[in-house]
């Protein structure tokens, strides 16, 4: 199939997939976010900040409700992906967690919605090289504070940055959910993302996570 929704959180693996497929000249047609009343649920960023994000990417973003049931929401946010854009193939940022590709592509095939995973087995070490050398820059956001230094929050993500994370016993992609990130810029941007922050807050999953808003 040509063309697809990216499941979207805003961050460096969605990102960089959308990118990939771009590349192998697959066509998006949207983004889809789930949100826990006005903010992601994944990364906790405010629905106005992801707008923007979809705006420098040229992309419309469909959000959809976790407060209705997470499956739920999600497939009554493919169904409008579905009637608007006439997709019915996710795709999602996902290296090497099996488990959550498994619950994705069961409840999905049953939807009638066909699965991507173009980042799937890719070194986890050779990712954010590549990231680096086309020009992604990232934000860190959110990270688990018993696992990694809050002091990281607002800092760019790079090769400097990903040493000392990985000095810390944490993996320096943070593919194991310790630190979140935002993409501020990438090859297919069609501006920088620009946000400021407007403080900080813990969630209930235990990350503390910076409150942005769009500058």
């Amino acid at each position: 199939m040509a063309n697809f929704c990216t499941s979207w959180s805003g961050g460096k693996d969605a990102c960089f997939a959308l990118w990939q497929a771009m590349n192998q000249g697959l066509t998006p047609t949207c983004l889809l976010t789930m949100l826990k009343g006005d903010r992601s649920s994944a990364h906790g960023l405010r629905r106005d900040v992801l707008e923007a994000q979809a705006h420098c990417l040229g992309l419309p973003i469909i959000f959809g409700q976790q407060s209705q049931g997470y499956e739920r929401g999600l497939k009554a946010a493919l169904q409008q992906v579905r009637d608007r854009f006439d997709t019915s193939q996710l795709l999602f940022g996902d290296i090497d967690l099996q488990a959550h590709r498994d619950w994705y592509e069961a409840i999905l095939a049953n939807n009638g919605i066909t699965t991507s995973f173009p980042l799937w087995h890719y070194p986890r070490k050779t990712l954010l090289t590549d990231m680096f050398a086309a020009g992604f820059e990232t934000m860190i956001i959110s990270v688990k504070p018993d696992v990694l230094d809050q002091r990281l929050l607002g800092e760019i993500l790079t090769a400097g940055i990903a040493h000392e994370i990985a000095s810390q016993g944490v993996c320096q992609t943070g593919e194991d959910g310790e630190f979140h990130t935002l993409v501020l810029d990438a090859p297919i941007f069609r501006h920088r993302l620009a946000v400021k922050i407007a403080g900080t807050t813990d969630d209930e999953w235990g990350y503390t996570q910076l409150d942005l808003i769009p500058a």
